[in-house]
């Protein structure tokens, strides 16, 4: 009984949760296949550039890279590892290279 009065608790504290969810992903990242294929399609640069300009400037190692569309923008997820252990996860806008957000940069 109480796990009910929880669960319909919890529903009505959250409605927009459903309409997100209806409303489809804000980010989809692409396969390798896939990012080939919008890379060629769109002309976008290609990552590794970006990946070794952002290595030098942040004093980290790239180590990954994916391509994905974040609310209908085109942007490059990159990942690089820092001499201390950390991992830096820096987004860029796929088509001129300008930041787009970063966690734990610094």
């Amino acid at each position: 009984m109480l796990y009910l009065i929880i669960l319909g608790a919890a529903a009505s504290l959250s409605p927009g949760l459903e309409a997100k969810a209806q409303s489809g992903p804000e980010r989809v990242c692409f396969t390798t296949a896939e990012s080939r294929e919008k890379i060629n399609a769109h002309r976008l640069p290609e990552p590794f550039e970006f990946m070794r300009m952002l290595s030098s400037r942040l004093h980290a190692e790239a180590v990954g890279v994916k391509l994905c569309r974040s609310n209908e923008r085109l942007i490059y997820e990159l990942s690089l590892l820092r001499h201390d252990g950390h991992i830096i996860h820096v987004s860029i806008d796929a088509e001129n290279g300008q930041p787009v957000g970063s966690k734990n940069e610094r």
